[in-house]
């Protein structure tokens, strides 16, 4: 029997959360992020589709937070990052 190597795997960030769920700071920053970034920036419509990466939100810096995912409008088909997209 050939004895395996370990093997490490590094990242960057480790993602650490409660089990009591998200903090309510957290809840509320992305709440008003998603109010501020609701509406496709050509025609103003909501309904479109996106990619689901996640990205980190640093809570000492939540002014730098951006959701960069891909966006196509279902209505006029143009696309966009999340947030690009504006505040209705």
């Amino acid at each position: 029997m050939k004895k395996e190597k370990s093997r490490y795997i590094y990242a960057p960030y480790v993602c650490v959360t409660s089990t009591d769920g998200p903090s309510k700071e957290y809840t509320d920053f992305m709440s008003q992020y998603n109010k501020d970034h609701e509406v496709c920036p050509k025609c103003g419509t909501k309904e479109h589709t996106t990619t689901l990466m996640g990205y980190i939100l640093d809570m000492d810096n939540k002014e730098k937070y951006k959701d960069l995912n891909n966006c196509k409008c279902s209505n006029c088909g143009d696309v966009h990052t999340c947030h690009e997209r504006v505040k209705n």
